[in-house]
């Protein structure tokens, strides 16, 4: 979609008993039982394509923690939980990368990468459950503990099932798959003739804590950028997460800080955060993918909320969050750069605000959708957002303006092998009228076919009122259809249909990668209604096919797009072949 042009193990077969391990906790809570399987992946392991046979393509094994769906739940935990059962003992195994009683990964070099690595530590893992022992039994802290530690990068799946239910408590295992996440090199992204590269030092998980280091430098179209970012999902072992990023841009500079305690789980009770923001740059703005026009665009941002919640009912929660926005916008003529023809006036929107949000329980569990070969959580519940806000000179805004933003979300199933989620935002401002409204939405159908493989049907659009003259909507090779030119189209109305047959590969090869590959169909149109004929080329359309190529070891999941796509409409001054090169974490 179009936007703002700104920076924005082994098995566990012939496990030990319970009783047998020595570190157990027991029903009071005083310790954790701990497997701990070292495990790790390098990159350079792709070196491995000049090892003989056994390094080679092998049929991905069905190890308990690559199962796709969670088990069923039982009649036996039904009961445990409608009878008030607690917690017993719960058991950390942490699964290696590589498996050294697997055939295959039983190479020197995997060993080596095994010693190497540091696995997550037990008590990471632990923090994120959401049960302890000695808490009573529920399924659903079971099944939310799972998507928690899953959305952890540094973990390529997790499962969590009762072990044991007797005498009025319910032993758990936790189980873990470690991944590699100290990596370096280059990340390249080609599309609609514009290309963009990233050199990059990251570790997602440093010395198995959970946290995030992240030194990276990326050139794009609008600027290039040197970076220096820190994450911390569990400041000082509690639910506070923290972000700092700092970057010195060609163009100017970016700092962030956030910290705050989130609405971390469904029953979470209370949350609080603060935001600032400072960013120098300049913003540029595009006709059929050239240059138009550029100005420097100064932002400062502050924004810090309170909100509570009344926890999770049978069916969903509710939230209620109050805070207080500061967003001052200046503009000016960048250095170097002729005057701009059009300099949007400068903006400062002071308020405080009111917030309400509304999730279901509507959690499913998929594998080969988005991603290869990883696990995903889709909420197929119904979701809502809604914001209202009063900028005003007594709180600091340059004028009275009403802010409001919005968004709801749900999924159905038509059918047993058939998905379909909707999407719709919506944000304006308002003073004497509309200003800056934007209203998007999205529906996605999947379907399962050809075996186990999956057609997709994608339709979005936008529709805006009153744009910003720094905000621009895009439709083009990198925004919706393949086979134009970057930023080929924009304008305040903007639809896209996308057609994709996805092939999910069965195979692991080198034990590092996954293969996939897509045949698509895009069409769409971006513009203005009234505005200059110039700028409207009409329907867009192109067909195209690519590869995906998926790491399998890795904490970021990348999948590599190798596409190539034709355009069916448009000047005859477009390629007739488009090649699009790049990196993602999505299909």
């Amino acid at each position: 979609m179009g936007g703002a042009n700104s920076p924005r193990s082994k098995r566990l077969e012939g496990r030990p008993s319970p009783g047998s391990l020595a570190h157990a906790r027991d029903d009071n809570g005083n310790g954790i039982a701990q497997i701990q399987m070292r495990s790790v992946a390098l990159p350079a392991l792709l070196a491995l394509a000049l090892l003989p046979g056994r390094a080679g393509a092998q049929t991905a094994p069905p190890a308990e923690v690559q199962e796709a769906q969670p088990p069923p739940v039982t009649a036996e935990e039904v009961r445990a939980e409608a009878a008030g059962y607690t917690v017993g003992r719960i058991y950390l195994f942490n699964e290696d990368i590589f498996d050294p009683h697997k055939e295959g990964e039983d190479l020197w070099v995997f060993q080596l990468a095994n010693r190497l690595h540091r696995t997550t530590r037990p008590e990471v893992i632990e923090r994120q459950l959401l049960f302890k022992s000695g808490d009573r039994f529920s399924i659903q802290a079971l099944r939310e503990s799972e998507r928690l530690l899953r959305a952890s990068r540094y973990l390529y799946d997790a499962r969590i099932r009762p072990l044991r239910i007797a005498e009025g408590k319910v032993d758990v295992e936790v189980v873990t798959r470690d991944v590699w996440t100290l990596q370096g090199g280059i990340a390249f992204h080609h599309a609609g003739g514009v290309s963009r590269t990233r050199f990059d030092l990251t570790d997602g998980n440093f010395l198995g804590t959970g946290k995030n280091l992240d030194v990276e430098r990326t050139a794009t179209v609008d600027r290039t950028s040197n970076l220096l970012r820190y994450q911390d999902p569990s400041v000082l072992g509690s639910r506070a997460q923290a972000q700092l990023w700092f970057a010195q841009n060609s163009d100017g500079s970016y700092r962030r800080l956030d910290f705050g305690r989130p609405f971390f789980a469904l029953d979470t009770r209370w949350a609080a955060g603060v935001q600032g923001i400072g960013d120098d740059r300049v913003d540029t703005l595009y006709k059929l993918g050239k240059i138009a026009d550029r100005f420097r665009h100064r932002e400062d941002f502050a924004e810090l909320y309170t909100g509570l919640s009344p926890g999770l009912t049978d069916e969903g929660t509710q939230r209620f969050r109050v805070g207080f926005t500061y967003d001052r916008n200046r503009f000016g003529a960048a250095a170097g750069t002729p005057a701009p023809s059009l300099l949007p006036g400068n903006r400062t929107l002071a308020y405080p605000w009111i917030g309400y949000e509304y999730v279901e329980n509507g959690f499913v569990v998929e594998r080969d959708f988005e991603r290869l070969h990883r696990t995903e959580d889709l909420n197929l519940g119904r979701q809502l957002s809604l914001r209202l806000g009063l900028s005003a000179p007594a709180f600091g805004g340059d004028r009275q303006r009403w802010i409001f933003s919005g968004g709801a979300a749900a999924g159905w199933r038509p059918g047993p092998r058939q998905l379909l989620l909707t999407t719709l935002s919506a944000s304006t401002r308002y003073r004497d009228g509309i200003e800056n409204g934007i209203l998007s939405g999205r529906l996605r159908y999947y379907v399962r076919d050809l075996g186990n493989n999956l057609f997709l049907v994608n339709v979005e659009g936008d529709l805006a009122e009153r744009l910003d003259p720094e905000t621009q909507i895009f439709l083009g090779g990198d925004s919706g259809v393949r086979g134009y030119p970057f930023r080929f189209q924009d304008g305040t109305r903007r639809w896209a249909v996308n057609l994709e047959q996805r092939f999910f590969g069965h195979r692991e090869y080198l034990h590092l990668l996954h293969l996939g590959a897509a045949v698509f169909f895009d069409a769409g149109r971006a513009w203005t209604p009234g505005g200059p004929s110039l700028f409207d080329r009409g329907v867009l359309s192109d067909v195209g096919a690519g590869l995906r190529l998926g790491s399998s070891r890795s904490a970021q999941g990348t999948v590599v797009h190798l596409d190539l796509a034709v355009p069916l409409t448009g000047d005859r001054a477009i390629k007739r072949v488009q090649w699009l090169v790049m990196t993602s974490e999505t299909f």
